[in-house]
This record gives C-alpha cells, structure tokens and sequence, in this order.
C-alpha cells in the first residue's frame, strides 16, 4: 500500500528537525517551525528533541513491519497480524500529534499519498464484507483496521491542509466509525493460525 519513497519522505522530514534542533539556524524556515511548535505547545527543546527520538523509533519500527508485510506477502492470513500491527502504529504516531511535523509540501504530499492508498483500499474491501462476513474473515479484519488508520489520516491531512474537508467529504467512505477494537483485531488477526491447534485439542 505504501512505497519506499513515501516513508523514506516522512522519515527525511523528522532527520530535518533532528538536524536544526542540533545545529539552529534562526534564518531557516526548519528552525522557524521548531521555534513555533516549542512556543505554542509550551515545551522546551530538549523535550521536543525527545519526542523527535520517539517519532524516529516509531517511523523505525513502522518501517520493519511493511517490511514483514512485503516478506509474508505470500503466507495469506499471517501478513493480516502485521497488518494490522503497523496500521495501529501509524495511528499512534499520528494521535500522539506528530502530524504538526508534517508541515513541509513534500511530507503533506506523502500523507495525501497514504490516505489516498487507504482509501482506495478500504473502498476495495468494504465491497467484499457483508452483514454475513465472519469477524475471523481477513476482509473484515482489514476494513476494521482501515477504519481506525483512516480516522486518524483524514484528521492529520486535515491538520496540515493536506487535502480539505470538501475532498474528505468526495472520499465517500459513509460510516467509518470502527466496531472492534485493536486488541480484538490482533486475536483476528491471529485466529486461523490457531485453529488447527484448537481441532486437535478438541478432539483429543
């Protein structure tokens, strides 16, 4: 769903704060930015540079599970644990307000790219779920997973006028408020792994 060059995008645009936070420059429009984020969120520069770090391990394990995504692509249900595991990583980093960051056109353009990806796939999905799909179905997992990913990028695009509520609205996605929880999704996610198991138990 998401390419290289778009996570490799976000992850450029934290090093760049990361840089000016070490080495300020008051001309440039990076430290501009800090000084701004500093003043209005009433924090200091070494607890803006930790929460940095803190972006930067996020980005870092958000990396290695598309990664897994990419390598598990061929094991079927298995691939939906990561899944689901990045796309509530994703949601972490932006609920936690990391999205003001993203303030550059390059970083809007790469959140304009992911929620654009996770729209065209949701919208993909939703035509294969019914009322009568199994909760275990992949399908499901994946729409309600979707569900909670997009909520949090439809505010963070928002938030960096990376798209307008006009173009929010032309989505079309109707109710997106999710059903289940992401400790229920992981179970899931992981439930037809364990089913063989759960036969020879209930047959010994």
């Amino acid at each position: 769903m998401l390419t290289q060059e778009t996570i490799s995008t976000l992850q450029a645009q934290v090093e760049r704060f990361q840089q000016y936070l070490d080495f300020p420059n008051a001309q440039h429009e990076t430290s501009a930015k800090l000084t701004e984020i500093v003043s209005t969120r009433g924090i200091s520069q070494d607890e803006l540079r930790q929460e940095i770090a803190q972006l930067q391990q996020k980005l870092h394990r958000f990396v290695k599970l598309l990664e897994k995504i990419r390598d598990r692509a061929s094991v079927g249900e298995l691939t939906v644990l990561y899944f689901v595991k990045s796309n509530f990583l994703l949601k972490e980093i932006l609920d936690d307000g990391y999205w003001v960051l993203y303030w550059r056109e390059d970083a809007k353009k790469a959140i304009e790219l992911i929620t654009s990806a996770s729209v065209a796939l949701y919208k993909e999905i939703k035509n294969a779920v019914s009322p009568e799909t199994p909760k275990k179905d992949i399908n499901y997992v994946v729409l309600e997973t979707l569900k909670h990913s997009l909520n949090s990028l439809i505010e963070a695009g928002l938030g960096v006028n990376a798209f307008s509520q006009e173009e929010v609205n032309a989505f079309d996605l109707g109710d997106i408020t999710p059903q289940e929880s992401e400790t229920v999704l992981i179970f899931l996610s992981t439930l037809k792994k364990w089913e063989p198991v759960y036969k020879r138990l209930a047959a010994s």
